[in-house]
């Protein structure tokens, strides 16, 4: 067997783990080429499409961000691999695998998936770039549409891009491996997980963050108005840093004193086991409830701008800032989109990386007479958990900056933020069903073996 044909055995065999991160990917790469796209194509480069002007400078924004997002949503994926893999790469090292060979077998499975991903998302880019050139034509106002073209510059930008984005995170990645030694690789999935240990001080000083910051929020007006920005910021960020590594430590403990309720049918084992996870996922929750209260902020603002936008346009007919505003929306839900698909990634990824670990303990359970129902019912709200805990954050997040928004600007149209959250927790909803089913057949499959 040749490494090439090792390197995608082992991609077939974690699928299910490859998958999400594979997807969002490819997403990134589908919608840097449709900006890029529209950028290189001759119409707008030439400058014959002059209302293309008002939007250039936004598309470029967007590739940037796209870029940088990119980067480190890749660069978490490949250490959360390179974690989960110690005891495979453990046994390789142990056969004989030296690790120039180990690092060479990696560096084949990320070319494998960076060839994939670069290739079907050039490819969707290329489908669907039609439809976003006429969306965009009509919100212009343009008479013709901007004709279909497939830029070389475009093509050759995000090829050439994203394979040095892939690269440089896999020497990263094969530059770790070598600071292990087998002994650790064997043993990374026996280690003991510890003790929950938290503060309650800093658990209180997480509430106090956030209550500082919300206040800050709700009462903000003209007066000294970038600092007190700069306040919010640092105490909502880190009261919910603190929050997902102290609070929630506290709460489950306060939860297990409570005998009605922690002995209650599977109860303790669905605490037990959400404590550890929580503590394993702390800092993802924590950057999923960041980016969730970005997105909601910034599209609920968008949104409800928009609808303040019409209704001025009604009353003096200045159609300019409906246009900016419409622009605006357009190009903001495409990256919207994948700030969503890639949190959502996270937890899914997060949620199978951690497969392996979890059925050995749900077998293990069967042994001593869990059913099936049972199992489910474990299952299903520590799921639910990692899914819409980082959410829910997000969300409060959003409504008290979107209420501070409608304060600042003296609107009221701060209850339209509730569509944007409808349609958030709709497609969450989504997600957590699709990855909470496929995940409960693992398992069960797992124990059943």
């Amino acid at each position: 067997m040749t490494f090439r044909s090792l390197a995608l055995s082992n991609i077939r065999g974690n699928w299910r783990s490859y998958g999400a991160f594979f997807m969002s990917s490819v997403f990134s790469v589908m919608i840097f080429y449709i900006y890029a796209a529209f950028l290189a194509h001759p119409e707008v480069a030439s400058g014959r499409l002059v209302a293309a002007a008002k939007v250039r400078q936004g598309m470029v924004f967007c590739e940037y961000v796209i870029v940088i997002f990119s980067f480190l949503f890749v660069l978490y994926s490949n250490s959360a691999f390179l974690k989960t893999r110690q005891q495979e790469f453990g046994l390789f090292s142990l056969f004989g695998m030296t690790r120039v060979q180990l690092r060479k077998l990696v560096l084949y499975e990320n070319a494998a998936i960076a060839a994939l991903s670069i290739g079907a998302g050039i490819g969707l880019g290329i489908l669907f770039s039609k439809l976003f050139f006429m969306g965009l034509g009509v919100l212009l106002g343009m008479s013709d549409t901007i004709p279909f073209a497939i830029p070389q510059q475009a093509v050759w930008v995000t090829a050439g891009g994203f394979f040095l984005l892939f690269t440089l995170i896999s020497l990263w990645t094969t530059l770790r491996m070598s600071r292990t030694e087998i002994a650790d690789r064997l043993k990374a999935s026996r280690r003991p997980k510890g003790q929950l240990v938290y503060s309650c001080w800093l658990a209180l000083f997480a509430v106090v963050c956030l209550g500082t910051g919300y206040s800050l929020a709700l009462t903000l007006n003209e007066a000294y108005f970038d600092l007190k920005v700069l306040l919010i910021l640092l105490t909502v960020v880190l009261g919910t840093y603190l929050l997902f590594t102290q609070f929630s430590f506290l709460f489950l403990q306060l939860i297990r004193k409570r005998a009605g309720i922690y002995y209650n049918r599977t109860n303790m084992l669905v605490y037990a086991q959400l404590g550890y996870k929580m503590k394993d996922n702390a800092r993802v929750f924590f950057v999923v409830s960041i980016l969730s209260a970005v997105i909601l902020t910034a599209s609920s603002a968008v949104y409800m701008l928009a609808v303040a936008g019409q209704y001025q346009d009604l009353k003096t007919q200045y159609d300019n800032v409906r246009e900016v505003i419409a622009l605006t929306m357009f190009i903001g839900i495409f990256i919207s989109l994948l700030f969503f698909i890639a949190s959502g990634s996270m937890m899914y990824f997060k949620l199978f990386t951690e497969l392996q670990e979890d059925r050995a303990q749900f077998k293990a359970l069967t042994r001593i007479g869990i059913t099936v129902d049972e199992i489910r019912a474990i299952v299903v709200p520590q799921v639910g958990v990692m899914f819409f805990a980082p959410c829910l954050i997000g969300i409060a997040h959003a409504l008290v900056a979107m209420k501070a928004l409608d304060n600042l600007l003296h609107l009221s149209n701060w209850l339209y933020s509730f569509v944007v959250i409808g349609v958030y927790m709709a497609m969450q909803t989504v997600y957590f069903v699709v990855a909470c089913r496929g995940y409960m057949k693992s398992v069960l499959r797992g124990a059943a073996s």
